[in-house]
């Protein structure tokens, strides 16, 4: 694959900026069913990747996102924080090895899976990431983003409604997280929705 710098940077840039905005809406839905800091995690995580990419180059796309994970691991904490690392390394090395986006995506994600427990439907990041890479990778070779977006955002309507299997919200009474989104996949869903209105 070929990366172009300035439609990199320019999604980069877009999805960083709409986590930033939301902060305060991840942080209010995490301070219901979590810890609280969430919000704080994904905010912080973008700022970092900002100030890390402005000066490099991002038509070397795989070796710059796995030195973005190193400079990461160290400045973003939580359970997000660290399953960000381990897909981005996979990312890092699909990107390298695949034919197209969305092929690397789900070769990430399959690598993400090794890591973790979290499934579809256990009320985390993953019930907004799963839908939104297999949606893309079934899709036409450019992938339909719209569509992946569309089955993102039923994934995080969906945890409105779930009882939590993993994180801080299994020790919380099912009334008291229904009708709130989980924090991780709303965060996420926001970051997919800034990147794919940079095009």
């Amino acid at each position: 694959m070929k990366f172009d710098d300035a439609q990199i940077r320019r999604r980069i840039l877009a999805g960083c900026e709409a986590v930033m905005r939301e902060e305060p809406t991840i942080t209010e839905y995490d301070t219901i069913v979590g810890d609280g800091d969430c919000g704080y995690t994904l905010r912080d995580g973008a700022k970092q990747v900002l100030t890390f990419i402005a000066d490099k180059d991002l038509s070397q796309l795989p070796q710059t996102l796995a030195a973005l994970v190193h400079d990461l691991e160290v400045n973003m904490g939580g359970t997000s924080g660290a399953l960000y690392c381990i897909f981005l390394t996979a990312l890092a090395a699909s990107l390298a090895a695949e034919s197209t986006f969305p092929k690397a995506l789900n070769a990430a994600l399959q690598q993400l899976l090794k890591f973790t427990r979290a499934r579809l439907g256990d009320r985390t990041m993953m019930d907004a990431l799963i839908p939104f890479v297999e949606t893309l990778d079934n899709g036409t070779e450019g992938g339909d983003v719209e569509k992946a977006l569309g089955e993102a955002v039923k994934g995080v309507d969906g945890t409105k409604k779930m009882e939590a299997k993993l994180g801080r919200s299994t020790y919380l009474d099912e009334s008291a997280t229904r009708g709130v989104p989980d924090p991780g996949a709303y965060g996420l869903l926001v970051l997919f929705k800034g990147m794919a209105q940079a095009a």
